[in-house]
């Protein structure tokens, strides 16, 4: 399973004004790839347009392309298509002929990917068929029903004077979805229709559900990239994105003509591969430190995570166990205080009564997500491994987060699960493997319980940091069967309480004998 994917946008984002990278970006860039940081891009542009601008970089995953209309391999190949229904379609047709628009028609036509224009109406389009002298794909025609012949999957129009009309009718219950721009390079305004069920921020969701990854980082510059950011675990707009881009985003990194996307993520994976690091040391330093004060871990389980989740968010000594007012903090450091919680969060209700008013305060809930048994003979050093088990459940987590639920909108306060691997490490001296289930083999046997890598931080971060519970594509008003029914998680109720006691959402009324709810705006 990738942990991180990124995905970009291409013009006005990761390319510079020019419509290229810079050869930093692209050293750096297929350095990470190699590395193994799963990048790629979603554009509205086609295929045979993006490829070539981004041909110096070893893209192997994935990319979305016309604004989320496919979802295409390394070569081009459609994997994921979200186009035009024949209705649909029949109607745009009626509709542009009857009025006397001029558009961009791409379509599949004997297999080939054509660009159909009215040869009488070059006028309307001329800036792009100049500016594509030699393209393969252009094609001339004299009347709307050659101008819509082959599979028809997506339209352009150029400086549409009306567009309430046109808005009017290419919304998504007429099954579309449309964009609006400029464009990055010129002065014609772009107005772009696909199916309703395209749109980048559906193609990257699946795309990321494709690939299996675990977060999505989405860069943008513009409107038709809004949706996407929304979505995403982390939004980033760049600086010379749109205001209300800008607004709505979760990060603004610097200008795209400063190699911004590209600079974050070699940070962040820099700080990944840190990230890896200091764990490892954490866990080290709380091996040795229970073991000199103990003489052996032995089943010291909670104590060992506990420890070495301190030791990796206060690494000194200094920084732990610090009294402040009534009450010692597990620890403190530079991005405040830290507590180590794996149950019972509502015991730190009087601790957060004192310290939120004071100070920025982190409770971190350690969550196993994988483990394994490894049997250690001591006498020959034979080992032998049970098969991992996963355990992706957050439902504890969740139990965990509501027992506190007055505190949640509190600026002050960010709920980290820290999401770990551990191994059950158990070492014997007898000829056979014990069965522990056992007490009689149990108590022969020497268990520790070791933590071994920290695989993510699931954070919340004030009320706004709980929209990431939200389930995509809720309609406006729903119940909480349809809630649970889009989460596509049977048992996720707790997500929506939480989301209620946060204010991001809001009981109005019944349908029926069910509560209604509507999603507010944060």
């Amino acid at each position: 399973m990738l942990m991180t994917l990124y995905v970009t946008d291409l013009d006005g984002t990761l390319l510079k004004n020019d419509k290229t990278i810079s050869e930093r970006s692209v050293k750096t860039l297929n350095r990470l790839i190699k590395s193994g940081a799963a990048v790629t891009y979603a554009t509205a542009r086609s295929f045979t347009s993006a490829s070539p601008l981004v041909n110096s970089i070893d893209l192997n995953f994935p990319a979305v392309t016309f604004n989320g209309v496919f979802v295409v391999d390394s070569n081009g190949r459609h994997i994921i298509e979200n186009v035009f229904t024949k209705k649909a379609l029949k109607n745009a047709q009626k509709f542009i002929e009857e009025n006397a628009l001029a558009p961009l028609v791409y379509s599949y036509i004997d297999g080939n990917e054509r660009v159909s224009y009215l040869e009488n109406r070059l006028s309307d389009v001329f800036n792009y068929v100049n500016s594509r002298q030699g393209d393969k794909r252009l094609r001339a025609v004299s009347d709307y029903k050659e101008l819509f012949c082959g599979n028809v999957f997506y339209i352009t129009l150029f400086n549409v004077t009306d567009t309430e009309k046109c808005d009017a009718f290419f919304c998504e219950e007429n099954g579309f979805s449309h964009n609006v721009q400029a464009d990055n390079y010129d002065d014609m305004i772009w107005y772009e229709i696909y199916s309703k069920n395209a749109g980048k921020e559906k193609a990257v969701l699946q795309l990321k559900k494709l690939l299996g990854a675990k977060e999505l980082i989405c860069f943008g510059d513009s409107f038709n990239d809004m949706k996407m950011l929304k979505l995403a675990d982390v939004g980033i707009a760049v600086e010379n994105g749109c205001e209300e881009l800008k607004k709505s985003a979760d990060i603004v990194i610097e200008n795209n003509e400063d190699d911004a996307v590209v600079r974050f993520i070699e940070q962040r994976e820099s700080d990944l591969l840190n990230r890896n690091e200091r764990f490892e040391k954490a866990v080290k330093s709380a091996f040795d430190r229970i073991k000199g004060a103990h003489g052996s871990v032995g089943t010291q389980n909670e104590k060992l995570i506990h420890a070495a989740l301190k030791n990796y968010y206060a690494p000194f000594f200094d920084e732990q166990e610090i009294k402040i007012a009534n009450y010692f903090a597990d620890a403190v450091s530079e991005d405040g205080i830290f507590e180590i919680q794996s149950k019972q969060f509502y015991r730190l209700c009087e601790k957060l009564k004192a310290f939120l008013p004071a100070a920025r305060v982190n409770v971190v809930y350690p969550l196993i997500c994988e483990t394994k048994t490894v049997y250690i003979n001591t006498e020959n050093g034979e080992t032998a491994e049970t098969p991992k088990r996963k355990n992706n459940s957050l439902l504890k987590a969740y139990e965990e987060i509501y027992s506190i639920r007055q505190f949640i909108c509190d600026e002050n306060l960010t709920v980290i699960i820290a999401r770990i691997t551990a191994e059950k490490r158990i070492y014997y001296k007898d000829e056979h493997i014990p069965d522990i289930r056992k007490k009689s083999e149990k108590k022969k046997c020497f268990i520790e319980n070791v933590p071994v890598r920290l695989v993510d931080e699931i954070v919340f971060k004030g009320k706004s940091g709980y929209k990431k519970l939200l389930p995509e594509n809720l309609p406006d008003e729903y119940t909480r069967k349809e809630f649970l029914k889009t989460a596509g998680e049977p048992k996720s109720s707790l997500k929506l309480e939480i989301l209620r006691e946060a204010g991001i959402i809001k009981r109005i009324g019944k349908r029926g004998k069910e509560y209604l709810y509507k999603t507010e705006e944060v």
